[in-house]
């Protein structure tokens, strides 16, 4: 097994890990505390979104990593990561103040579109057959 094999099913393993301590946290805080009311929101941002968010950006850089063959691909790659590395940033914030407006939250499912479709992009240009010339 190369190392970069090994470094991208070590990703996925820890991105795994945690989606799964966010899911964890869900049961936890929904079903076994009940804390269902507004005060309890920012409970949710360390808790559940912050692990979520880096767990799926893990799980996605490991797999980009097994399957890597096409160097263009990182033009997609990098910025994918950083702005999703950024609107984990601003969900992190945004779910800890309770008075921020739909709009910003609204801005933070655009950019995490922006970033899956760049993502996307960058499977796609990995995955182009080669020119036997």
């Amino acid at each position: 097994m190369s190392a970069r094999v090994f470094l991208g099913i070590s990703l996925v393993v820890l991105g795994a890990i945690f989606a799964l301590y966010s899911a964890y946290n869900v049961n936890e805080l929904v079903f076994i505390q009940e804390r269902l009311s507004r005060s309890d929101i920012h409970l949710y941002a360390g808790n559940v979104a912050l692990p979520m968010m880096v767990g799926l950006l893990l799980i996605v850089d490991g797999l980009i990593i097994c399957g890597f063959s096409r160097r263009s691909s990182i033009l997609f790659h990098v910025p994918a990561n950083l702005i999703w590395i950024l609107i984990s940033y601003r969900l992190y914030f945004a779910i800890q103040e309770p008075t921020e407006t739909r709009l910003t939250f609204y801005r933070i499912f655009v950019f995490m579109v922006f970033a899956a479709c760049l993502f996307i992009g960058g499977a796609v240009v990995n995955f182009i057959p080669k020119s036997r010339g």
